[in-house]
């Protein structure tokens, strides 16, 4: 088997573009599975040897990618961690992370591969609006003017995080993850994520409406796939 992990699109959108293929096949067989906020798909072949069913595979692994581009973020790898971590690594760049509303999520993520110390250089947990102006550099007019849950309060505490510690890439993170705490303007689930990078923000609104934990886990995830698609 080989598993292709595909984040940014849903089970109902894969299983939509696959379906003829996953119809038609035989040996090999895809079959796509609902996993936390991603989607796994398995390609199985069976055959003699090892090397036959591999072969078998390979075609049909390509077809899918040429199909899915860039929604599929690795093969036979178990997160998103495990990609961003070699992507630095090969890189040679460090990260630093600003989070709010996940509450050091990103952090605790990251630190759970092996090897991340010579490229995660550490995260601020700015829960409080003091701690982003005093750490982070969050500007207080920014805060009075459109509120802590906003593109502006991320991309400061993004370039404010990366600054502080050195980084070459800084993560800022703010949000409504719930249950309260929501407004008409401002609702439980919505979350600002962005990326400070060369000088440059890419900045991204979400909205989830499955809960606490599921905003986190969903608002965690979509800023290492960020990272992930926006390091050249």
């Amino acid at each position: 088997s080989r598993t292709l992990r595909i984040f940014g699109l849903g089970e109902s959108g894969v299983e939509q573009l696959l379906r003829d293929k996953m119809n038609t096949l035989t040996n090999p067989t895809l079959a796509p599975y609902a996993k936390e906020g991603e989607v796994e798909l398995r390609i199985t072949a069976k055959a003699d040897t090892v090397e036959q069913a591999q072969a078998m595979i390979a075609p049909v692994e390509q077809e899918v990618r040429a199909m899915l581009g860039d929604q599929i973020y690795g093969a036979d790898v178990s997160s998103l961690e495990e990609v961003v971590v070699p992507l630095l690594a090969r890189k040679g760049l460090t990260l630093g992370t600003a989070e709010s509303c996940t509450g050091g999520l990103i952090a605790k993520r990251i630190t759970d591969v092996p090897g991340c110390s010579d490229y995660y250089l550490g995260g601020v947990c700015s829960y409080a609006n003091e701690v982003k102006m005093k750490v982070l550099g969050v500007k207080k007019e920014t805060l009075d003017t459109v509120g802590a849950v906003s593109p502006e309060v991320a991309e400061q505490m993004a370039e404010g995080v990366a600054k502080a510690l050195g980084a070459d890439i800084g993560v800022g993170i703010t949000g409504v993850a719930g249950p309260g705490g929501g407004t008409d303007e401002k609702p439980v689930g919505l979350v600002y994520i962005s990326i400070w990078y060369n000088g440059q923000h890419y900045t991204r609104k979400m909205k989830s409406t499955n809960g606490r934990d599921r905003v986190r886990m969903q608002a965690a995830s979509t800023a290492l796939d960020m990272i992930r698609r926006n390091i050249f």
